[in-house]
């Protein structure tokens, strides 16, 4: 584990280079998200299927985790990140790119999606933050904000690019360029820069570039935190995880198909993919601010803050009618909001869980938002099938997201797990004692 006297600075002097690495490969895994809505009129028009229907492909991908996201957790706290990020990246390249083979059978592409949600779960943001903050302490907010930022960088670049490529190239050489290239710039990152406390443990200082390597050996054991026995019982983890389930499900819904909800508007399909730029400035910023505030201040109020600005922008886009200017302004409510989010849950989860079985805690909060994102698009598709419009999921979401905004306020003071430990550990033994765990 890092050595807690050494500043903020001296954190980003070490190990900006594996920061970096984790950043792209969290725009990678972001890509498969906010590519999706550029995909789903072309093939609507050559195979004639549903918006629901093809919907279904992403709620596969999505629900997924849920089964083995844990699994992934369980394994980092094991083996580390390094390996399961580099497999995992190899692997998505290959599913991602197997999209060009589509036939039209709807099955194949169900298929296809279950091979793409198997190989993604080895590159999500469970792998990134928990590399992130197995190295960082002063400055964890901050770096877990510029990794999760490339979240936001596939904000703007994956609808723009992907509208361009399916243009001007077809949709399968559209899947098989963005697997290609960002991919393998992944890729080469994450082979080259991408390490955690674990692997700088073991490396020397002739291995490491010149990194700081004088701390002990790896041993998540040792580390401060709860169990998982005590994380599926803590009342702060419980909401975290239940806010992060409801807000997924309408989160998800509008994200995935807002490249139409704008089209919908009357806008231009070009028009759309500059305004959707915003949305990725907003999620960098909402991201970067984010982690600066919970670096100094408590968290559950910048979480509800920050949330709360999707209601603003799901009301913001009933009146988006030919009004570019309220498009901008919801697209950037939106952006703001969607890179705050994933930040706040990484972050606080790692002060209420603390570090011990961060990997198999973080995985199992993240699989829950998972749950809600995997059922979101396809709801969202759904209800466009039946009115013609996404009016009716922006107005059902607005009161969702107020209730899981307010979920995430009140959670209390954050735990200090290294004064508590012992006691902690008297009391779970005490009740093993009584038989009531």
């Amino acid at each position: 584990m890092l050595q807690p006297e050494q500043s903020g600075r001296e954190e980003w002097a070490a190990h900006w280079p594996i920061v970096i690495a984790a950043m792209v490969g969290m725009s990678f895994y972001s890509m498969f998200t906010y590519s999706f809505g550029v995909f789903i009129e072309p093939l609507q028009h050559e195979f004639g299927w549903s918006r629901a229907n093809i919907s279904i492909g992403y709620t596969i991908y999505a629900a997924s985790p849920v089964i083995l996201g844990p699994f992934v957790g369980a394994l980092i706290d094991m083996i580390g990140t390094r390996r399961i990020a580099i497999g995992g990246v190899i692997i998505s390249i290959l599913a991602y790119g197997a999209f060009s083979l589509n036939d039209g059978r709807l099955g194949l592409w169900l298929a296809l999606w279950g091979f793409l949600s198997l190989a993604a779960t080895f590159v999500k943001s469970t792998v990134w933050g928990a590399a992130i903050s197995s190295i960082f302490t002063r400055s964890r907010g901050l770096a877990l904000a510029a990794v999760l930022s490339g979240s936001a960088l596939a904000q703007s670049v994956a609808p723009v690019v992907g509208n361009w490529l399916v243009a001007n190239h077809g949709w399968r050489f559209a899947y098989q360029a963005i697997a290609v290239g960002w991919g393998g710039l992944t890729l080469v990152l994450v082979v080259l820069c991408f390490f955690d406390a674990r692997d700088l443990g073991k490396r020397t200082p002739k291995e490491s570039m010149g990194w700081p390597t004088s701390k002990p050996a790896y041993d998540t054991a040792s580390l401060p935190g709860l169990t998982t026995r005590q994380a599926i019982r803590n009342p702060a983890i419980l909401r975290i995880g239940f806010a992060n389930l409801i807000m997924g499900l309408v989160g998800a819904g509008v994200t995935v198909h807002l490249f139409e909800v704008l089209v919908g508007t009357g806008l231009s399909r070009a028009n759309v993919g500059e305004i959707l730029i915003a949305q990725g400035v907003a999620g960098i910023l909402g991201k970067l601010a984010t982690g600066w505030l919970l670096d100094r201040f408590r968290g559950g109020w910048i979480a509800f803050s920050s949330f709360i600005l999707q209601a603003v922008a799901d009301a913001l886009l009933l009146y988006a009618w030919h009004s570019p200017p309220i498009a901008v302004l919801a697209v950037l409510c939106l952006g703001y909001s969607a890179g705050a989010g994933l930040q706040v849950t990484t972050y606080l989860c790692s002060r209420y869980a603390g570090l011990r079985n961060f990997g198999k805690i973080y995985a199992t909060i993240g699989s829950m938002m998972m749950l809600g994102s995997g059922f979101g698009p396809i709801i969202a598709g759904r209800i466009f099938d039946v009115f013609g419009s996404y009016h009716p999921l922006l107005i059902a979401a607005i009161p969702v997201v107020v209730l899981g905004s307010a979920m995430m306020t009140g959670l209390g003071p954050y735990p200090n797990f290294e004064n508590d430990e012992a006691l902690d550990e008297a009391q779970e033994q005490a009740e093993l004692d009584r038989g009531t765990i």
